[in-house]
């Protein structure tokens, strides 16, 4: 099962659409970007966390690239780049593609 945008609770596991939260998650990403960055500036919307890698999926809806998969590092600042470290994804199958299943297994 894959997120839609017309669906944003269909997500595989570990994946998960927290009840609220999301527009935290847009804000921190938004503090973390480096002006080099290829999402910085970019209108993203929060979609989906990974539970197993704490990864967030974002919508991106004014670039080439419709979804991205970044990895906040909870700074509360701008990072050097490469960090947030991001993925592109051109559509919602390479999240599965790009990030498998993580067997159950949990990031401590």
């Amino acid at each position: 099962m894959l997120l839609t945008p017309d669906g944003p609770g269909r997500v595989p596991a570990p994946w998960w659409v927290p009840g609220n939260g999301l527009y935290s998650l847009e804000q921190e990403l938004h503090r973390e970007l480096p002006p080099e960055h290829l999402l910085y500036g970019a209108r993203v919307h929060a979609a989906a966390r990974c539970e197993a890698c704490d990864d967030v999926l974002f919508r991106v809806t004014d670039r080439p690239l419709p979804w991205a998969v970044v990895h906040l590092t909870w700074s509360g600042r701008q990072e050097q780049y490469p960090w947030p470290r991001a993925t592109p994804l051109a559509t919602l199958n390479d999240l599965l593609a790009r990030h498998p299943s993580h067997d159950g297994v949990v990031d401590s």
